[in-house]
């Protein structure tokens, strides 16, 4: 059989570029499964990153369920009442968004040899939680606190301040409250003199030295008038007065 000169330059060409034809195929291909490798590695890492931020707060808050139900066994075990107290303080502070598993553990201190003294400050601290959420935003609150560990000279004082401002203000709801001592060691708080609280560069600002001048007037206080605080809050419409002395 004849073989044509074309055909036998064509197959030459052929076979010249072949071995650069299956390079280039080939390093596609590696291409592709680079990309897709890569791609599929970033996917892998993103959900391994991911469910480690899911698992992390799961993580935390077992720990830290595990570390109070542990301190609280450890307090009415050693019938230490100052322990127990400290221990009904740690779970309200710190399961303040476990409201199930912290009345399992208030259950179980309220079981103590001092359950009396304990139910009186958990009282205390349920009725403070309560008034915090009983707020109406669209009319003012005025709280009138006064400080449970100075009680009996500052509740007297928190009642005349709520009379005058009742009669002040009568469209308004003044609540006179009880500031306990486990709340005023917290942050934001810590109370150790007369005080108007208000939300800076608002209307509450303007009403807040009104009801100073209402309360000066009156002569409620003779040691101490309270001082005016501005400070920033989320609360609409709310303002509170702080009662330590005279």
């Amino acid at each position: 059989m004849e073989v044509n000169e074309k055909d036998v330059k064509k197959r030459d060409v052929v076979l010249k570029w072949l071995p650069a034809v299956f390079t280039i195929i080939a390093g596609t291909f590696t291409l592709i499964n680079y990309v897709f490798f890569d791609m599929t590695y970033k996917e892998l890492a993103n959900t391994k990153l991911k469910m480690e931020n899911e698992l992390r707060p799961r993580e935390f808050e077992n720990n830290l369920r595990l570390t109070l139900y542990k301190e609280v066994k450890e307090a009415i075990g050693q019938k230490d009442t100052l322990m127990q107290n400290a221990a009904l303080l740690v779970v309200n502070e710190m399961l303040d968004t476990d409201s199930s598993f912290r009345e399992k553990l208030i259950n179980i201190l309220l079981l103590s040899t001092n359950s009396q003294k304990l139910k009186e400050t958990q009282q205390k601290l349920d009725e403070f939680q309560e008034g915090q959420v009983t707020i109406e935003p669209d009319q003012y609150t005025i709280d009138v606190f006064y400080l449970e560990d100075i009680e009996h000279e500052a509740e007297p004082r928190a009642d005349a301040v709520c009379s005058v401002l009742q009669a002040k203000y009568p469209n308004y709801t003044v609540r006179k409250r009880l500031l306990p001592k486990s709340v005023n060691t917290r942050i934001g708080y810590q109370i150790d003199f007369n005080q108007i609280r208000y939300d800076t560069g608002t209307e509450e600002e303007r009403l807040a030295n009104d009801i100073l001048k209402e309360i000066t007037k009156h002569n409620i206080f003779q040691n101490e008038l309270p001082a005016l605080k501005g400070i920033k809050s989320n609360r609409k419409n709310y303002l509170s007065i702080y009662i330590r002395n005279m």
